[in-house]
């Protein structure tokens, strides 16, 4: 049992109910935060011990937590999990995620303080943590390492984002799986609101990235597509499946 389902089977062994966060009483606790990750914003920090959708109503949590709920459910359909490269990891709750369905997790993020809380807060024997540049994946990994690739909302930072697709792909076994998220626009956007972000994709440009490498089902084809809704995806086009085809 993980450190959150213990969490969680305790307040409901005691008070007979899961506990429900509030959005006010999660800003608040980012807010007075002593840790230094939390505070920044650099990346979406759960509450530890509710790293789980059913604790919030939000938009952001639901969100967040939603997109590796949902990849655990994909991906524990599929009969060959050997390894998973999680990139970008952020602080690591999803890396624990997809730890329980694959013996092996290569979890990789820039930010070396969220590396850090990663190992203090997120680690099992089947993740290795990696402080490292997405866009230098494969100096580090063979090509065909991977039954799957999980990468929520990472390529929009990405400088060279075709080459970044095209890594990902050589990383995946012929038949493996791409799960990929980001921030959708109705049009594409070449200066965002987020200094941390290269661009915003429009819908078309993002699915036509896509299909010119993969076999993809995007939102309304999906594995458990009402799971999504309820985890109220952003845009219906912000989230795909992504099969490799062949060698």
């Amino acid at each position: 049992m993980t450190f959150w389902d213990s969490t969680t089977s305790f307040f409901k062994r005691i008070f007979g109910v899961t506990r429900k966060i509030g959005e006010e009483e999660f800003k608040e606790h980012r807010r007075s935060s002593l840790d230094p990750v939390t505070r920044s914003g650099v990346c979406y920090v759960p509450m530890q011990g509710y790293e789980r959708i059913e604790h919030y109503q939000d938009k952001q949590n639901l969100h967040h937590l939603g997109r590796y709920e949902w990849a655990v459910r994909v991906l524990s359909d599929r009969p060959d999990r050997d390894a998973v490269l999680d990139c970008a990891c952020g602080v690591g709750y999803g890396s624990l995620r997809l730890s329980t369905i694959y013996p092996r997790v290569e979890a990789v993020d820039i930010y070396d303080a969220a590396i850090a809380m990663a190992k203090e807060r997120y680690d099992a024997p089947a993740i290795q943590w990696h402080c490292m540049d997405a866009a230098k994946l494969r100096e580090a990994f063979e090509d065909e390492s991977f039954d799957a690739i999980v990468s929520m909302q990472t390529i929009e930072s990405i400088t060279d984002d075709q080459k970044y697709l095209d890594d990902l792909k050589a990383l995946l076994k012929p038949g493996g799986v791409l799960l990929i998220d980001t921030p959708i626009r109705k049009f594409r956007v070449e200066v965002p609101e987020n200094r941390h972000h290269k661009r915003y994709y429009g819908i078309d440009d993002w699915i036509d990235m896509l299909q010119s490498r993969f076999e993809v089902r995007a939102f309304g084809s999906l594995p458990d597509a009402a799971f999504l809704e309820r985890c109220k995806m952003p845009s219906q086009g912000s989230i795909a499946h992504c099969t490799k085809v062949g060698a």
